[in-house]
């Protein structure tokens, strides 16, 4: 057996935080209990796996890329392990796939729908609608009522001048069926989700999972808005222990040796309204004093080196240690 850990062309694994910086991948290495072959991810296609190789793999931020990842990993999953998976890479900067997973599997506590087509909206106003791509506040509205929902479709979903004007020749020269059926393959069509809205929210947790190791970061709502994330009102604070047996419940669902997780808790338990298991920004472990650690039930707070690469290690090690297992 082999292990492999494909890097991006530049060099770069996972997120360092603003573009221009990068892991140490000399310093990640070597602090692994096992053995890598390192490549870059141009080199997938020409590399040969064995049945029982692992590979271990970053994605990125661009969609290009993620999309090279796909195509190149789709008939490697069935053959090898991949660290993440197949499911995680799916779900990178993708909440279509995060609402298609959470209802296959059953986890999240929030309903939530993938659409591509505005009308198909099926939820009760309150609501929120997403732009399925990318990641943070962007993109997120609160819909309360239906002309709210209109400034959303005129935003991402309306055509453009010219099919406007296309569309209005084509309805002088067709008859009223193949109209309908030209309006609808000609529709504005656009990848959202829409979820429930979650009254009385006044925060949610970020969490970053690595390994055993539970660094959390509370981020409270702005002032005459519903968004907790992006809202640069964050305490370091000792989170419920329902927030993090719940964040221990999804990091084992979702399997994978590092994940980031949007928690937000109510009166009904808390609810997952977002997640990431590659690539995803390091903020709340590169500033948290803390992480906690979950022994024998009982959560235990530990001093936090704030060591991106010795943490990134320390999943990596503890995930594989399961894998020989």
């Amino acid at each position: 057996m082999s292990v492999f850990l494909f890097t991006l062309p530049d060099g770069s694994f996972g997120s360092a935080g603003q573009s221009w910086k990068i892991l140490d991948l000399k310093k990640l290495v070597s602090k692994l209990e096992f053995e890598v072959v390192i490549k870059n991810i141009n080199e997938i296609g020409t590399t040969s796996f064995n049945d029982n190789d692992i590979l271990i793999y970053t994605s990125s931020e661009n969609k290009e890329i993620r999309t090279f990842l796909k195509n190149n990993l789709f008939y490697l999953k069935d053959k090898i392990r991949l660290i993440p998976s197949y499911d995680i890479l799916m779900a990178h900067e993708d909440k279509s796939f995060q609402e298609v997973w959470k209802k296959k599997e059953g986890f999240g506590n929030i309903i939530g729908k993938s659409l591509f087509d505005i009308n198909d909206h099926i939820l009760p106003f309150p609501k929120v609608v997403k732009s399925a791509q990318g990641a943070g506040s962007s993109g997120v509205f609160l819909v309360r009522k239906n002309s709210d929902l209109k400034k959303v479709e005129k935003a991402f979903f309306s055509k453009t001048p010219k099919n406007k004007l296309i569309s209005i020749q084509r309805k002088i020269k067709l008859n009223r069926e193949e109209y309908e059926k030209y309006q609808y393959r000609r529709k504005a069509f656009n990848l959202f989700i829409e979820q429930e809205f979650i009254p009385k929210l006044k925060h949610d947790f970020k969490v970053l999972v690595f390994g055993d190791r539970y660094f959390t970061l509370k981020r409270s709502i702005r002032k005459n808005d519903f968004r907790a994330s992006g809202s640069g009102k964050f305490e370091f604070i000792v989170p419920p222990q329902e927030v993090l047996d719940y964040a221990k419940n999804i990091a084992s669902i979702l399997d994978n040796p590092y994940l980031s997780l949007d928690i937000a808790q109510s009166e009904s338990g808390c609810h997952l309204i977002e997640f990431q298991g590659t690539n995803f920004g390091p903020y709340t472990l590169l500033n948290a004093p803390y992480f906690y650690k979950c022994v024998s039930g009982d959560w235990q707070k530990t001093d936090n080196s704030k060591d991106l690469e010795d943490n990134y290690a320390h999943a990596l090690n503890q995930y594989m240690s399961n894998i020989y297992d």
